[in-house]
This record gives structure tokens, sequence and C-alpha cells, in this order.
């Protein structure tokens, strides 16, 4: 079938696939869900004892994501090829060492900063700039990070919309896609779910009226139909309780940890999950 020449050369390339010499980055394909058209910190954060010690975590296998909550809207997310990122980075809720990527959005201060520690490859902001409409695609080695703007209001009796103020970022990586809403404040139209895709989990702000109330935020969910929801920007443990129930009622089992991080596996999201942190870090 093959001349020696070529049949040396297939054999080569099988070894290095096989022994290491050549790998494939293992990103996830975030497949449609419906058709898509063609500062300084806030004081708040001063003395609210946010700020977390350095991640530190074991090896990471193929197939598996690290997924640490910061606090407030911030997550560590790290990948088997050691690529790290996080979300809604504020400066406060940080790591211990400065991650290759950081996303943010700009609805409040508690979710950016103008202050980037030294290090961080890329800052993602989620917002219209000077630079124009917020699009981000960015990969290093076995995670891809995009962006889908959505909007926000200007002030709380929704009198005034800021146009592209808002990103949900997708992270794909080892087979799995999250999703990080940010500070979403409408309902997701079948354009937004088009351009966001299939997804496995969803990192979902709960606070019940700063972003959408409960009953909204809960049809967002159905219709994005992840395996995971891990609340987040949780102000208080009653308003927790009340998403917690809305999601029951969409066939989610609870599942409360008792530490700042977890691993996530397609064999974890076998079933429809609420990944629930310790309420002393929301």
């Amino acid at each position: 079938m093959f001349g020696p020449r070529k049949s040396l050369a297939f054999l080569v390339l099988a070894l290095a696939v096989l022994f290491g010499g050549v790998t494939a980055p293992a990103l996830a394909t975030c497949l449609p869900v419906a058709s898509a058209p063609t500062l300084s910190p806030h004081p708040y954060f001063l003395h609210a004892g946010f700020s977390r010690a350095a991640i530190q975590g074991p090896v990471l296998l193929p197939g598996r994501v690290a997924l640490s909550y910061l606090g407030h809207s911030s997550f560590l997310i790290r990948t088997p090829q050691n690529v790290t990122a996080i979300t809604d980075y504020n400066g406060v809720e940080v790591a211990g060492f400065p991650p290759d990527i950081v996303t943010m959005n700009h609805a409040h201060d508690s979710h950016y900063t103008d202050f980037v520690e030294p290090g961080v490859r890329h800052i993602l902001r989620g917002w219209m700039t000077l630079k124009g409409y917020p699009r981000h695609n960015v990969t290093i080695r076995d995670m891809r990070v995009r962006n889908v703007a959505t909007n926000i209001r200007t002030d709380f009796d929704a009198s005034g919309t800021e146009i592209a103020g808002n990103s949900i970022f997708i992270f794909e990586t080892n087979g799995l896609c999250l999703a990080h809403l940010g500070h979403l404040h409408h309902a997701l139209t079948p354009s937004h779910l088009g351009r966001i895709g299939q997804v496995d989990v969803v990192m979902a702000p709960v606070d019940g009226g700063m972003t959408l109330n409960h009953d909204e935020m809960a049809k967002a969910i159905k219709a994005l139909k992840p395996k995971m929801v891990v609340p987040m920007h949780v102000f208080g443990l009653d308003s927790l309780a009340y998403f917690t129930t809305l999601m029951r009622d969409q066939g989610y089992v609870p599942l409360r940890v008792t530490t700042d991080n977890f691993q996530l596996s397609r064999n974890v999201l076998r079933r429809k999950t609420v990944l629930i942190f310790p309420e002393n870090l929301f």
C-alpha cells in the first residue's frame, strides 16, 4: 500500500504521537443549541476579606478541568496543560500568581480593574471600548476563550441601555465547554444562544436583582441546557436557596462541596447538578 519512504514516515509520525512528540490541543467544540444569524479595587472588597491565597492543586489528568471559586464572580479555571484563566478579574479576587488569561465585565467596578498584575498574557475586556466592539478568540495550548456580548442597564430602573456592556465568556478545553454569564441583564435571544453553543457548565449570577431576577435567570439556564450550574454573585443565602429550588424544578440536584475547588470531567457531568461552593465563600 505504501512505499518504503512513506511507510517509514508514517511509522515515525505514529511513534511521535504515541510517545508525546506530537500533540494537539485538547479543546472542545461547543455545538450550536439554536440557529444563529451570520481603577483601584472597589472599597467594598477592602474589608470583605475576599482575597485568597494561591490555589495549588494536583496535576490534572487529560479530560479534567479544575474550577476554583475565588469569590464574588471570580473563578480560576485550570487545564491539564496548566493554562489558567480568572473570570471577572478585579485585582482582588486573585490566585496568588498571574494567570495566562483574565476576563472582565464592567457593570460595576467589582468585576474589572485597570490595574492588572504583571505576567498576565491576555486581558479580555468584555465591553465596547474606543477600540470597538468586544470580540475575543484566544487559544493557549489546551484552552480556547471566546465571548458573546450582551447589553446592560445603565441604571437600575432600566431607563437606559449600554450596548455590548457585558460579555458571556466561553472556555473550551478538554472536551468541556464552560460559560461565565458575567453581569447578565436580559434574556438570551436565539442569536445569543447560537453563538454561545452547547455548553456543559454555566457560572450564573444568582443575586436576584442586580443582574436578572431569579425566574428570568432560571429561564436563561433552561435555554442553555447545561449539565452543571455554578452559582456566583450570591447576595444572601436565602437568595441562593430560592435559586436552588428553581433549579430543582428543572431536574438539577444540589452538590455541596467543602472546599473552594472542584475537578470537572465528562463523568462528573452525567447528571444535572447545581455545584454549590462553601457558604462562607459567598
